[in-house]
């Protein structure tokens, strides 16, 4: 007896299975690109919220510091305003410019800007200059040479400001300056705040020479990104 021999294909035997498995793959990749889609969505709108959200922050900032500086134009006495964002040091009398100070760059702790209405209470120290016995002290008046360049200003409330030339002009200011910020704060109760700020030598003295005990110092922003 011979045996029927099959002459059809291995596809023809079980045609149902195999077009289930494209189907299968089909939707495989779909949910996957849906997926990336989901996913791609997710992290557009996070990053949008949090756009918004500096946004928001932003203007906040800038209103309360527009408003603490209406308060200060309306007195008689001068006053400092940081804008770490625009760069500058400003010296300010009834809302008007007196001296504009450029700000080279600027740290705080954990990056945080401390933002709102400070005083001064001491003046940085005065390198006075030495008088010969028998001399007048009146004989060599102090001038902006005779301030410092780098000294640290201590505000109320609790907030120390450290004054500080570059590394590249001045290494050993430099070097002096960060000692005795990291001793400030190493020697302080707790996580105070503190700013840093760098200034040319020149900028660093006048700012020392325009201060005065009991000075308001206004920081924060004062323009919109």
């Amino acid at each position: 007896m011979t045996c029927a021999r099959s002459t059809g294909s291995p596809t023809s035997e079980h045609p149902s299975s195999f077009s289930d498995l494209r189907h299968r793959k089909f939707f495989i990749a779909l949910g996957l690109a849906a997926a990336f889609c989901g996913t791609c969505l997710v992290v557009g709108t996070s990053a949008q919220n949090l756009q918004t959200t500096g946004e928001r922050q932003a203007v906040q900032e800038a209103n309360t510091v527009l408003q603490e500086e209406i308060k200060l134009a309306a007195r008689p006495q001068t006053y400092l305003l940081i804008d770490v964002h625009q760069g500058v040091v400003l010296v300010k009398a009834r809302g008007v410019e007196i001296h504009r100070l450029p700000l080279l760059s600027w740290r705080a702790r954990e990056d945080r800007l401390p933002v709102g209405l400070f005083r001064l209470t001491a003046r940085p120290p005065v390198d006075r200059p030495k008088t010969r016995p028998g001399e007048d002290a009146t004989e060599h008046p102090i001038d902006v040479s005779d301030m410092p360049a780098e000294y640290h200003l201590a505000l109320e409330p609790s907030l120390l400001v450290a004054v500080v030339p570059p590394a590249r002009n001045h290494p050993w200011l430099w070097i002096r300056g960060r000692m005795r910020e990291w001793w400030s704060r190493a020697v302080s109760n707790g996580p105070s705040p503190w700013l840093g700020l760098t200034l040319l030598p020149e900028s660093a003295r006048s700012l020392a020479w325009s201060v005065t005990e009991g000075m308001p110092v206004l920081i924060g922003r004062t323009t919109l990104p």
